[in-house]
């Protein structure tokens, strides 16, 4: 993602016509997904304190965690998405190069599907070594319906294969929501 970051711009963000999101604002994201109430009520039902926002595009979910008391910072590799978050802890690093500090709670929402399947290993070991309690996961799955085409999608594997691979990295399925699937660290599990 490092080299992807200029693909990451207005044509894939918000371009009408383009491939990706064509219109990514906080009250709708092109297909309608707006994980950010349910993000909110998670980490206040299980008392989340801390929490990293891998792919914070331009900051929603940071702002909504922010908000809620949540100490909370998002990375991004897209200069363009962040310029809509100035002023939130949202800075530009790619999840490639590591997961910069602790949480209890690590997003990925919609971001692990644009790293390669060889690269996903080294990339959910550093999710779980930054990951204190959970790990909130969404994506594609083989075989969804996406109105948008996404061409900068790399990996498109059924909902199970995801489990599995997440799994290896000692990380304990927990239950699907409609927002995210919600997964335990190994470290947290009794």
């Amino acid at each position: 993602m490092s080299g992807d970051r200029g693909l990451f711009g207005y044509g894939y963000f918000d371009d009408p016509s383009g491939c990706g999101y064509r219109g990514y604002g906080r009250a709708g994201n092109g297909e309608g997904y707006l994980p950010w109430a349910a993000a909110r009520a998670f980490c206040l039902a299980w008392g989340i304190r801390t929490a990293i926002d891998l792919g914070c595009a331009k900051g929603f979910l940071v702002e909504e965690l922010l908000s809620a008391g949540v100490d909370a910072v998002g990375y991004d590799v897209s200069d363009y998405a962040l310029t809509f978050a100035r002023g939130l802890p949202c800075y530009r690093h790619d999840v490639r190069d590591g997961v910069p500090g602790q949480a209890d709670a690590v997003f990925a929402l919609g971001i692990l599907l644009y790293v390669g399947e060889d690269e996903l290993p080294e990339v959910l070991g550093a999710i779980r070594r930054a990951t204190g309690r959970f790990l909130l996961v969404s994506g594609f799955y083989e075989g969804d319906e996406q109105e948008v085409p996404d061409p900068l999608r790399r990996i498109t594997r059924s909902h199970e294969w995801w489990r599995a691979q997440i799994e290896d990295a000692q990380f304990r399925f927990s239950e699907r929501r409609e927002a995210f699937d919600v997964y335990e660290s190994a470290t947290h599990i009794s």
